[in-house]
């Protein structure tokens, strides 16, 4: 028998096998899918947004813009038209603060108030302190805003008589004031919002183009002898034309 003998540390018999090249490929290919999977789970993980700090997010939630700080707001009313005075060429909301150029003529009662052309008064009588209210022009093509005595003639339009006063807008042409029936051309646009400025105390009248603040389109002195009252003109042949007497907080 050959006699045994005892193998050394470090002979060739105690060397672990060379790794099969087939093996090495097999696990970097699996890396790499598990890599590449990883990048595309990570892709689409949609990262939450931070909330929107504003009170409406989305468009269509009806999000009132913010109150102008109006420099009349201590003084502002808000007229309600008058039902006597009323043509019957125009009708007015529930509310009374939309005055409407009807299709058709309106059944009102009789009045010997009531206007035979397209005019209203608003019920208020104004005959002392500071007064501001503020009216929409957009939906209207024609019209003319002011105050007049209630005496005022009810075949007369507003502004030509000497107890009445006004802006107005023909719907082309410059923008005018009328004052004691004498008309003054104003260079300035066509106002969407005209806030009246009534000041008795001074016995004062202005005008003014309203929008992110009050701007000066005219102002004259008055003096009646009587209350003056809001006064409004609409083109009677424009049915669907409108005014509205804006809420009397600015």
């Amino acid at each position: 028998p050959r006699p045994h003998t005892q193998k050394r540390a470090g002979d060739e018999g105690d060397r672990p096998a060379p790794a099969s090249p087939y093996l090495c490929t097999s696990v970097f290919l699996t890396l790499l899918v598990a890599t590449s999977l990883l990048n595309c789970l990570g892709s689409l993980v949609e990262v939450p947004e931070a909330p929107s700090t504003s009170a409406c997010p989305l468009p269509n939630q009806n999000c009132p813009a913010p109150k102008r700080a109006s420099r009349f707001a201590q003084w502002a009313i808000s007229p309600t038209f008058d039902l006597r005075s009323i043509s019957h060429s125009l009708w007015v909301s529930e509310d009374q603060r939309t005055v409407t150029v009807s299709h058709h003529p309106q059944s009102y009662p009789w009045s010997r108030e009531r206007f035979s052309i397209s005019q209203v008064f608003c019920s208020q009588a104004l005959s002392s302190g500071r007064q501001y209210w503020e009216v929409d022009t957009k939906s209207c093509s024609h019209w003319a805003v002011g105050v007049a005595s209630w005496g005022m003639s009810r075949d007369q339009i507003l502004g030509r008589t000497t107890d009445s006063w006004c802006v107005e807008w023909k719907g082309t042409g410059p923008l005018a004031a009328w004052s004691l029936g004498k008309q003054t051309l104003l260079d300035s646009d066509r106002p969407g919002v005209v806030g009246v400025w009534l000041d008795l105390e001074e016995g004062k009248l202005a005008f003014y183009s309203v929008a992110s603040e009050e701007t000066l389109l005219y102002e004259c002195e008055v003096s009646a002898s009587s209350p003056l009252h809001p006064a409004f003109w609409l083109y009677g042949l424009c049915p669907g034309n409108s005014l509205t007497i804006e809420q009397g907080k600015f």
